[in-house]
């Protein structure tokens, strides 16, 4: 697994990075965004449909421990998690610190594609995407 990093000021900037991975050859699936500011994340994440660092890429036991970590430390263990070294995490936390904003890809060098079992499987889809039936609506089951 390998890790491109950017660090960009402003949102403008992490939206320019965003665009700039695919053309380098990277789907979306690959591209991750993180910041100090959990709702600048997020807002980036539903404009660019890049990801953010979740369960699935830490793993049940980081993203457990994150839940008693402080801010910082909980950036640093997303990053390690996507396979930057823990040196590396402290110099882009202290980045992340400043306000600077960081894209990164997470990729197999080898393969060209993420290496997780859902890399294959369509992209989940964003709270906005999902249709829920009209309340008070009857669910109807087909029956054979």
């Amino acid at each position: 697994m390998r890790t491109k990093v950017k660090l960009v000021n402003g949102e403008e900037a992490a939206i320019r990075a965003v665009q700039a991975f695919p053309t380098e050859g990277h789907s979306l699936d690959e591209i991750y965004v993180l910041a100090h500011d959990g709702d600048k994340v997020n807002e980036l994440s539903r404009l660019t449909d890049a990801n953010t660092i979740g369960v699935m890429e830490e793993g049940v036991a980081t993203a457990f421990a994150n839940l008693f970590r402080s801010r910082g430390d909980q950036l640093r263990a997303k990053m390690e998690s996507l396979g930057i070294s823990a040196l590396d995490a402290q110099r882009y936390e202290e980045e992340l610190d400043k306000g600077r904003i960081m894209v990164l890809v997470w990729y197999d060098e080898e393969t060209g594609t993420l290496d997780r079992a859902d890399a294959a499987a369509p992209r989940r889809p964003r709270p906005e995407e999902i249709v829920l039936p009209p309340v008070g609506g009857a669910v109807m089951s087909e029956r054979r």
